[in-house]
């Protein structure tokens, strides 16, 4: 089994600016920084 990984409140506070800033699509940050489409930004 994958071990689950954490994320620091610092990385989730990037790439919610990111998002909101309008930079970047969803699709892209999820490129960008490995996340899966399926979680919520």
């Amino acid at each position: 089994m994958a071990k689950r990984r954490r994320f620091t409140p610092e990385f989730k506070a990037e790439v919610v600016f990111e998002a909101l800033s309008g930079q970047s699509s969803q699709a892209e940050l999820c490129r960008k920084h490995d996340l899966s489409d399926v979680q919520h930004l």
